[in-house]
């Protein structure tokens, strides 16, 4: 199905290469290349380069940025809807984590697992450095996007797993998708549609050694440490024993890109070559060959080479040069052990080879290379799969996010609730600023307080960024004073009515705060006011700034040293807050709210328990004692018998009283234990009541103190949840404990590391 986007209306987006595009370029500038041209048919592409760039752009914008100069790529990407990144640009260019629009995340170069294989002859300590770096900037990457690209199923498992880690598989996103290819997506590498036209230079043009008769075995693309060169040319050397007419030419040796280093082995394939004698004679190496030439190569070639390594890098990559070897319809030799392999057995295009075997090399290579058939069938499945492989056909699940682009739902949860923090800023600052003609906003990201202030409430607002990292310099002697550097960025201007700093500085001392409220008030008028924020330290900063040296006066300013500096300085504080105030409005209202977020349970449901006479057995009580009855004292009629019967009706009398008063105390007892056993029943359940309250009370302060971190009420947190809907005014029929735990759990690393930030603390001061 087309894909269709509005001319009137396109979305802008900036593609950011780390990788050279030009003349001479390797496969993740090529990529972007490509990109560039496919996504110029359905938005405004302007194309970031190190370098300026000496091919064909048509469709698309082209600028060159400067790796030590973050400032040449932010004006750039400042207005752009998208951006689409990769690779390292993220170590160079951090601030990328505050971009407003869109993040597009291409994966599909685990440059994680090739460093591991680069980097092998360094030492420990510098590989241990390289891999933590890499993986911060994959956490990064993993982190900030909304949308990411592989090149690969194989990939897709690795990335999946890696975004679990992180918390991007969390409910919302399985919610908005449960099979996440709205998350992440797979877009190979791809061909050109157009297939490679001969030109009047041909090979043997560019190496005078080949003649027109021989058979060429290409090695497209450069030699990488996890590649296997060594292989292939013994197994070249072992046919030269046979014949002379089959050469091997690797196609690039020198990466166009000068920040890589050079290959070792590289080096050892060239020094192979010279000891079996078969350097400029029967192997051949090209210093590089230019992307709009290379079609010379691979027209002149009989078989493409593939030969890497068993290694971890080696199961999720994706060769590229094999893509150029279907858009010529070369027939494959490969190693097993990635996708491209198992696409090259599947669909009978090559051969596939084990590990570092020279014999079993050398006799396929020989094979493909003079069986004119056998080449015949390659081609012709070759020609079958080769469509399938078009830019314009892999880029489609690309195409369709950038021309309907949407953020990640978890993410976009996130920045409403930093939006409904800038609100909360906003309102204190319009009812105390409005009508304000000059006013300086201090900030360290200016796009995620842009909102803060509006222009219509004001008149002139001259916005001041600063580094998330702005501290004092630990070195005294050093000429450079961050405080003088803000000093000299404002000096020139005329004195303002107001100045806002919002969340400016993340680490703030007693010095760097005096020194900076004696520059404020230099440049405020007489009655202006300053409002100042105080962040929670979080971000990237802290998650980079491992390892780094904290200064001597590290230590956070507190409360008391504000006022009195503010006050020594000529301020009037007239207002001041923190953001731990928690509204419940609406879940207080009405005498069922908790129940009918939390519904009947236990806690609310414990009642006084009340016990019945007939649940306890009737005692038997002792019977009438009446031993005159006795038939011997009754059948004695003398004198004796009648003195005994006497003795005996008085003992009668005792013993009926005795029984009398027994019965008396039983029945007591009977009552006595019932009341016993009530009273200790209801304590023992209030006790228990108590209890539960407390635990209950404990998870509400847990959840309530992590909102209060963060300055949210109540109330405006149910619009962010989602998928909310009133019962009535006085409650909502929510499982509100799953979703607060979700939000403040999964976004953990969001938060973190996009630096998120917002305010702890504020004070509003007046110059007297």
């Amino acid at each position: 199905m087309a894909i269709k986007s509005s001319k009137k209306n396109q979305s802008k987006i900036c593609i950011i290469s780390y990788d050279v595009i030009g003349k001479n370029m390797a496969g993740p500038g090529i990529r972007f290349y490509e990109f560039a041209k496919i996504l110029s048919n359905y938005l405004d592409v302007t194309l970031l380069t190190p370098n300026k760039i000496d091919i064909d752009t048509e469709g698309f914008k082209t600028r060159q940025y400067k790796i030590d100069n973050y400032k040449s790529l932010h004006r750039y990407v400042e207005n752009s809807d998208i951006i689409l990144i990769q690779g390292h640009i993220l170590y160079y260019f951090p601030f990328l984590k505050n971009f407003k629009g869109k993040i597009i995340v291409d994966l599909y170069n685990p440059f994680n697992l090739e460093s591991l294989e680069m980097f092998k002859d360094s030492n420990m300590e510098e590989r241990i450095r390289i891999d933590k770096n890499n993986l911060n900037i994959l956490k990064f990457q993993l982190t900030i996007g909304d949308f990411f690209i592989c090149a690969s199923e194989k990939q897709r498992d690795y990335w999946i797993g890696m975004l679990n880690a992180m918390g991007r598989v969390n409910p919302y996103n399985y919610d908005s998708d449960s099979t996440l290819r709205n998350l992440i997506d797979i877009v190979p590498f791809g061909i050109p549609s157009e297939p490679p036209l001969r030109s009047n230079l041909s090979i043997m043009d560019v190496i005078p050694n080949i003649k027109e008769e021989d058979i060429i075995i290409l090695w497209g693309g450069g030699i990488w440490n996890w590649l296997d060169p060594i292989t292939a040319i013994k197994a070249l050397w072992e046919i030269t024993r046979s014949r002379k007419d089959i050469k091997l030419v690797f196609m690039g040796i020198k990466h166009p890109d000068p920040k890589l280093p050079e290959m070792k082995k590289c080096m050892e394939a060239i020094k192979l070559a010279r000891e079996l004698d078969l350097y400029e004679k029967n192997v051949f190496f090209n210093e590089w060959t230019p992307y709009k030439l290379r079609h010379t190569f691979l027209l002149g070639s009989d078989v493409g080479l593939s030969i890497h390594h068993e290694r971890i890098e080696t199961e999720f990559s994706y060769r590229t040069r094999v893509m150029d070897y279907i858009w010529a319809r070369l027939p494959v030799i490969t190693t097993e052990g990635d996708s491209i392999a198992k696409m090259v057995k599947v669909e009978n295009i090559g051969e596939v080879v084990k590990y570092e075997n020279t014999n079993q090399l050398a006799r396929v290579m020989e094979s493909m290379a003079t069986n004119k058939s056998l080449k015949e069938i390659y081609r012709k499945n070759l020609n079958k799969i080769a469509p399938g492989f078009y830019w314009e056909n892999v880029t489609r699940p690309l195409v369709k996010y950038c021309v309907n682009s949407y953020c990640a739902v978890d993410k976009r949860k996130i920045i409403e609730l930093i939006d409904l923090q800038n609100s909360k800023i906003s309102k204190i600052i319009k009812n105390n600023f409005e009508g304000c003609s000059n006013v300086l906003k201090i900030t360290s990201n200016k796009y995620r307080d842009e909102k803060i202030i509006d222009k219509r409430d004001v008149g002139k607002i001259f916005c001041l960024e600063v580094d998330d990292d702005f501290v004092i310099l630990e070195d005294e002697d050093s000429k450079l004073d961050e405080i003088e550097i803000l000093k000299s960025k404002i000096t020139q201007r005329a004195k303002f009515d107001g100045i806002i700093v919002s969340n400016a500085f993340s680490k703030i001392t007693p010095k760097f705060f005096y020194d900076l409220t004696s520059v404020l008030v230099s440049k405020l008028k007489r009655d202006g006011l300053l409002f100042f924020s105080i962040p929670e330290k979080r971000g990237f900063y802290k998650l980079f700034g491992e390892g780094k040296k904290d200064d001597r006066s590290g230590a956070r300013i507190d409360d008391f040293t504000i006022e009195f500096i503010l006050k020594n300085a000529g301020f009037e504080i007239i207002d001041k807050g923190i953001w731990d105030k928690i509204e419940y409005t609406a879940m207080s209202s009405g005498e069922n709210g908790m129940d009918e977020i939390y519904g009947k349970n236990e806690l609310f449901e414990l009642f006084e328990i009340k016990l019945s006479k007939e649940e306890f057995k009737d005692l038997k009580l002792l019977s009438r004692l009446d031993i005159l009855d006795s038939e011997g004292l009754a059948e004695d009629k003398t004198v004796k018998g009648k003195l005994k019967r006497y003795m005996y009706f008085l003992t009668s009398m005792y013993f009926e009283n005795l029984r009398k008063s027994y019965n008396q105390s039983v029945k007591a007892i009977n009552n006595n234990i019932q009341v016993q056993i009530n009273r200790e029943i209801n304590e023992l359940n209030r006790k228990n009541r108590e209890r539960l309250l407390l635990i209950y009370f404990d998870i509400f302060r847990t959840l309530h103190r992590e909102i209060k971190s963060l300055g949210y009420d109540i109330s405006s947190l149910r619009e962010i949840l989602g998928d909310i809907k009133p019962k009535s005014i006085s409650g909502l029929n929510i499982d509100i404990d799953q979703k607060l735990d979700v939000l403040l759990r999964d976004f953990e690393n969001i938060d973190r590391i996009m630096g998120l930030t917002v305010s702890n603390k504020y004070y509003l001061a007046k110059m007297t």
